[in-house]
């Protein structure tokens, strides 16, 4: 009798046991979602790291993807500026699970955020190579190489990626993006010898260009044709009457000279035998600096 109500004790000890860890599973489950939700959110983190510290679960310590959990504090309090209570979580993040370099991660998070990139870089790496599934830890390695431009180290990330990754657009994105933006960065946009140039002077086929330190890149579709000191002809075989007063570059119709349509800044650089376009205005507000060669023969 006395081990029927032994072994009965023993199963209402389980039961509650189990009843009690589906309970924390599924409120972890929950508040996991909403955390995904709120760092989804287009309008920026909306949770605060106290609420979800004490909505979290001690039990599981995980998530589904054998991810830490305090992953997701030490991302709210990066985003509230406590810089110095992360190291408590990367520490707890790394004993939970060593084997993916989840602390890598959380350290190159830190110092990203404190724009240390050259000391994130190593840590970055390290995270992306040790787990380069994770997308996150893809992405993190990319910002850092897209700070340090480097575009060497951003060619030997993608050809890391196994094959079956390399078909997944998010990663062939990722880094398309971030290698135009890096090459992009090495592009001339200052000249100090920049100077005033006359309509005389421009007379010919000017073709849009890209200058950068040891390349030029033309881009044959944009392009104006300057038949005279005050008649131009766009890409599209329009063609404007044309001033410069002033270092002022002034667009007119030929219906309606009295008014101009456009106007920016303009100069010349000898050096690089560049045409130079400043704040041309675009569409939906927005200014751009454009730069101009000869036509190569």
């Amino acid at each position: 009798m006395k081990i029927k109500k032994v072994l009965y004790f023993l199963i209402y000890l389980f039961l509650l046991a189990s009843i009690f860890i589906n309970y924390q599973v599924f409120s972890s489950h929950v508040i996991q979602n909403k955390i995904l939700s709120d760092l989804k959110n287009p309008s920026g983190m909306q949770l605060k790291f106290d609420t979800i510290n004490a909505l979290l679960p001690s039990i599981p310590n995980v998530t589904i993807t054998a991810m830490p959990l305090d992953v997701y504090r030490v991302n709210y309090l990066l985003n509230e500026g406590r810089l110095s209570e992360t190291d408590n979580f990367i520490s707890k993040a790394i004993e939970i699970n060593p084997h993916v370099r989840i602390g890598d991660y959380l350290k190159a998070k830190v110092l990203i955020y404190q724009n240390e990139f050259t000391d994130a870089l190593p840590f970055a790496k390290s995270a992306f190579e040790g787990w380069p599934k994770n997308l996150d830890h893809y992405n993190t390695y990319l910002d850092v190489l897209e700070k340090v431009r480097d575009t060497t180290s951003l060619i030997n990330a993608y050809n890391y990626l196994p094959s079956k990754l390399k078909a997944n657009t998010n990663y062939f994105q990722r880094f398309y993006e971030s290698f135009n933006k890096v090459k992009l960065s090495f592009l001339v946009t200052e000249y100090e010898d920049q100077r005033s140039i006359s309509p005389k002077e421009l007379t010919g086929h000017w073709e849009r260009v890209y200058n950068f330190p040891k390349q030029i890149i033309r881009d044959t579709t944009l392009h104006y044709i300057f038949k005279s000191k005050n008649l131009v002809e766009s890409n599209s075989g329009d063609e404007y009457l044309f001033t410069i007063t002033k270092d002022t570059f002034n667009f007119f119709f030929k219906s309606k000279p009295s008014k101009p349509i456009l106007s920016f800044p303009v100069f010349y650089s000898d050096s690089l035998e560049t045409l130079i376009f400043r704040n041309v205005p675009l569409e939906g507000g927005k200014f751009q600096d454009q730069f101009y060669r000869r036509k190569a023969h």
